[in-house]
C-alpha cells in the first residue's frame, strides 16, 4: 500500500513538474489567450436587465518576459547561462611588466 501511495505521489511530482516547465516557457516566449467576459444588458431608463447575458470574446497577446526566458535558460543550461563564469587560472598571482611597475 505504501509502495503505491509512493508511486502515486511520484507520478503527480512529474506531472506538475511537466505543467511548470510549460508554463515557464510559454510565458518566456509569449502567447494569445482568448478571455471571456459576460455582461448584463441593463436598460438605462428603468433600470431593468433586459437581456441576462452578452458575450465578449477578446483575444489577448501576452508579450515574452525576459526574467522568465532567463529563469528557463539557466535552470535548463546552466553551464551556459549561469551569471558568474570562472575562469581556468591556475596561477595565484600576476607578474608586472616593468612598464606597469611605474605606474
Amino acid at each position: 500500500m505504501a509502495k503505491k501511495m509512493k508511486r502515486r505521489q511520484t507520478q503527480t511530482d512529474d506531472k506538475v513538474r511537466n505543467d511548470t516547465e510549460k508554463a515557464l516557457l510559454q510565458r518566456a516566449l509569449g502567447f494569445e489567450q482568448q478571455e471571456v467576459y459576460l455582461e448584463d444588458i441593463i436598460d438605462k431608463k428603468s433600470g431593468e436587465v433586459m437581456e441576462l447575458t452578452k458575450r465578449k470574446v477578446v483575444k489577448k497577446t501576452i508579450p515574452p518576459d525576459v526574467r522568465a526566458l532567463l529563469f528557463w535558460l539557466k535552470n535548463r543550461y546552466p553551464e551556459s547561462w549561469r551569471d558568474r563564469v570562472e575562469l581556468a587560472d591556475d596561477s595565484d598571482s600576476y607578474d608586472f611588466d616593468s612598464d606597469e611597475m611605474e605606474l
